[in-house]
């Protein structure tokens, strides 16, 4: 049992406290009278000034990539440029189908069944991608490689699969046949002939990497873009957000939103797609059917990171009724438009950012 103070002694301690008081009193006073001029006024600490530094269109993960950043010196902020564009090399020399020796390749040739040990950054990308096709229902699935290879090969060849080849491909896409242990960086396949895909979801990882990189130099001010896929940081000095130009079904650029501290992708046929006897076909493949969508769509999704709005505009154009319902409310949102009887469609969740007409001085 803890014995009282004595009140001589509880008097004495409250008088060093309240000395103790006062003496840290009089040093916040002093301080704060030595920082004010012979007027009177406090002096402000000196304003540093935060110069744009920018990269540049680069060629990174089959498109085109560009970093803008606001820092104290021309020196920081290239360096931390090039080290973002090193870490986006490294993610795309993993994470490719294009290269037969390729981490992701190596895996998909792996043995059914058998625990196969990856680097951090592949299970990171892999778990993120199955995660993304369980809550989307298999709408995104990074188990469509085999469609993918022939589909690529359609667009070559302007020829369609025969029924037998789609039958035969989509029988072993499916993304309950992948098992990812982040944990212990173990991946699983349960099924003969997969092949891995990871197109939809991988340039918004790496984006997400680039600017963690960018903030280990002490960069908060930022923006990564990969082809439709930009990661966003605090916003330019002077302004509220970065401007973002949204194009849709047309080759102009239709509306702005000013974002920051977010991700945006924007997925669609604008750009890739083929016509096989008359029929437009997108990039986009719908796993109901192994084909290319043939409707006209275009989404953009804004989220927290870009490894969520890529693969998520991705299954926007393939399920938009359901995608709607499914970010009405939270924090994400989206923006579909849809070419219906030749007339464009415009639809987003409430909590879609404000459009507006672009200007002339568009540069974010």
């Amino acid at each position: 049992m803890t014995r009282p103070i004595p009140r001589p002694r509880r008097f004495a301690r409250r008088i060093f406290l309240l000395l103790t008081l006062i003496g840290i009193g009089s040093a916040i006073w002093w301080f704060g009278f030595r920082n004010r001029n012979r007027d009177g006024r406090r002096e402000l600490p000196p304003v540093i000034e935060l110069i744009r530094v920018e990269s540049g269109q680069r060629p990174i993960m089959g498109t085109l990539g560009r970093i803008v950043l606001y820092t104290e010196d021309q020196v920081t902020g290239r360096a931390a440029i090039e080290a973002a564009f090193a870490r986006g090399q490294e993610i795309s020399e993993i994470c490719t189908d294009y290269n037969p020796e390729s981490e992701l390749m190596k895996l998909s040739s792996a043995p059914i069944n058998e625990p196969v040990p990856v680097s951090p950054t592949l299970a990171a990308v892999l778990m993120h991608a199955r995660a993304t096709a369980e809550l989307t229902e298999g709408a995104f699935d990074p188990t469509l490689g085999p469609l993918t290879k022939l589909w690529r090969r359609a667009r070559r060849q302007k020829e369609l699969p025969s029924p037998d080849q789609l039958a035969s491909a989509r029988l072993v896409a499916n993304w309950k046949n992948l098992e990812v242990d982040l944990e212990d960086q173990f991946v699983t396949l349960k099924e003969e002939n997969m092949l891995l895909d990871l197109g939809g979801i991988a340039k918004g990882f790496a984006a997400d990497e680039m600017m963690g990189v960018l903030h280990q130099h002490g960069i908060r001010s930022a923006l990564v873009a990969l082809a439709g896929d930009i990661r966003l940081g605090a916003p330019p000095p002077g302004r509220t957000g970065w401007r973002v130009g949204i194009k849709t079904l047309g080759p102009k650029l239709e509306q702005i939103i000013v974002v920051s501290n977010c991700a945006i992708s924007t997925s669609g046929d604008l750009e890739q797609f083929i016509e096989i006897e008359g029929v437009r076909y997108s990039h986009i493949i719908n796993p109901a059917t192994g084909l290319g969508l043939t409707r006209r769509i275009a989404a953009t999704v804004m989220a927290p990171t870009a490894v969520q709005s890529d693969p998520f505009a991705t299954y926007c154009c393939i399920n938009p009724e359901q995608a709607l319902n499914l970010f009405h409310d939270g924090e994400l949102s989206c923006r579909i438009v849809v070419l219906r009887r030749g007339i464009p469609v415009d639809e987003a969740t409430p909590q879609f950012p404000q459009v507006f007409a672009p200007s002339r001085t568009l540069a974010p």
